[in-house]
């Protein structure tokens, strides 16, 4: 079953979707269980190749969230693959790419956010 959208998940250290969850498989069966509690040690990028506890891109915004920005709308410090003194908005294009809608209705303002007059 892949994942999309929302749901996806990424590697919090290089932005990677070319990751691996360690699951169960009954060898009778091939039936595939899932663990109930996933330990950053179950999860691993291919990219970093390391252990990770992954992340959705929901979660990744609320990360980036905590990453300050200078006066030239430029990140202050590494944030992914995004070196400190990139631009905010090359982050925010990427955070877009990913979305299944758009930034701005997926991250920033969401619907069951939104407040009703």
């Amino acid at each position: 079953m892949m994942k999309r959208g929302l749901d996806k998940l990424y590697c919090p250290q290089c932005g990677s979707s070319d990751v691996e969850e360690r699951v169960w498989v009954n060898p009778n069966t091939r039936e595939i269980r899932y663990n109930d509690s996933i330990e950053e040690e179950d999860c691993w990028c291919s990219i970093c190749e390391e252990h990770v506890e992954l992340c959705t891109l929901s979660e990744l915004w609320e990360m980036f969230g905590d990453i300050p920005v200078n006066n030239d709308d430029e990140i202050e410090k590494d944030f992914l693959n995004f070196l400190a003194g990139t631009s905010k908005l090359d982050v925010w294009h990427w955070f877009d790419e990913r979305c299944p809608n758009n930034l701005h209705d997926d991250l920033m303002f969401p619907q069951n956010d939104a407040v009703q007059i």
